[in-house]
């Protein structure tokens, strides 16, 4: 997390730096704005970040181990009305 955090850091000095030697007033907030957002993103995940990583997580989880479906206990009732149903259906 330290090298992507200092990466960020970095990118967002560049972008101050770019803002200070432009002469458009619209390239200067553009740039001003995406460094105070990279600075905010360094110092602290958004919760619509954690909430991607955590989904993000969680599918790969899945993918190795997949959840098993218990297996359901029918009564002989039930049993026996799904066989009348099929047989209706059959018929």
């Amino acid at each position: 997390m330290t090298d992507r955090t200092e990466e960020l850091r970095e990118t967002a000095a560049q972008c101050v730096a770019l803002a200070q030697s432009t002469t458009d007033p619209a390239v200067r907030a553009a740039l001003t704005i995406m460094a105070q957002k990279l600075c905010d993103v360094a110092n602290h995940r958004s919760a619509a970040y954690e909430v991607a990583q955590r989904e993000f997580n969680d599918r790969q989880m899945l993918q190795q181990f997949p959840v098993q479906q218990p297996q359901s206990t029918c009564s002989n009732s039930s049993k026996s009305s799904r066989r009348k149903k099929n047989r209706d259906l059959l018929a």
